[in-house]
């Protein structure tokens, strides 16, 4: 029987709880896991330029997995996307975990802006939009959203991350594609209605796109 990799997954977990029956081991493989993979994602990102692309030209390096970002026109307002690969990581206290998250997020997010000069939202509208590929049961207050918001702030998209400069939504979505993923949009606290609305009907009426 073939598995998914996700299945693999799953079981690899529930054989390591049965053998360990520690909650804390199964949570400190999954931080060495994240670390390793943004150690990895460097790496990657210092010798992508190294290969070549599927014409046989060099490629530049960019930060993997990259953080893609368009400008849209919403309800006749301005709206900033910015889509990342993978689903956000859960919360845990630990200082070099979270430090490389905020790095990732950071600059991935810096990298898509490359040469743009954006506008500042004084009063900010950020709704997170969680992608995933399944039905399986996922809290999204156990996820690090507070590393996207600290990614706007630093690339001075808000004028600050205190309440009273902006206002947060998360939804939950399942991907047509099963494809994990985040879409972080900004605009103004005025245009918010339009903007839920335009991402509750582009998955209603237009899934795939």
């Amino acid at each position: 029987m073939n598995l998914t990799p996700e299945e693999n997954v799953r079981l690899s977990v529930n054989e390591m709880y049965r053998h360990y029956l520690n909650i804390e081991t199964i949570e400190e493989l999954y931080r060495q896991a994240v670390m390793m993979s943004q150690a990895l994602g460097w790496e990657l990102s210092q010798r992508r330029h190294l290969l070549p692309d599927r014409e046989g030209n060099n490629v530049d390096p960019v930060i993997y997995p990259p953080c893609y970002f368009q400008e849209l026109s919403i309800g006749g307002n301005l709206v900033y996307q910015f889509d990342y690969e993978g689903t956000l990581p859960l919360y845990m206290k630990n200082k070099p975990y979270e430090d490389k998250i905020r790095a990732y997020y950071q600059g991935a997010m810096i990298e898509s802006l490359a040469g743009r000069s954006l506008r500042k939202f004084d009063q900010a509208f950020i709704y997170v939009c969680h992608f995933f590929s399944n039905l399986q049961i996922r809290d999204l207050d156990n996820r690090n959203r507070r590393h996207l918001i600290n990614a706007i702030r630093s690339a001075q998209i808000i004028e600050d991350d205190r309440w009273e400069f902006i206002e947060i939504m998360d939804s939950g979505y399942l991907d047509p594609q099963k494809r994990n993923h985040i879409e972080l949009f900004i605009t103004s606290r005025e245009n918010a209605m339009n903007l839920v609305e335009y991402v509750r009907d582009k998955m209603r009426n237009n899934p795939e796109n």
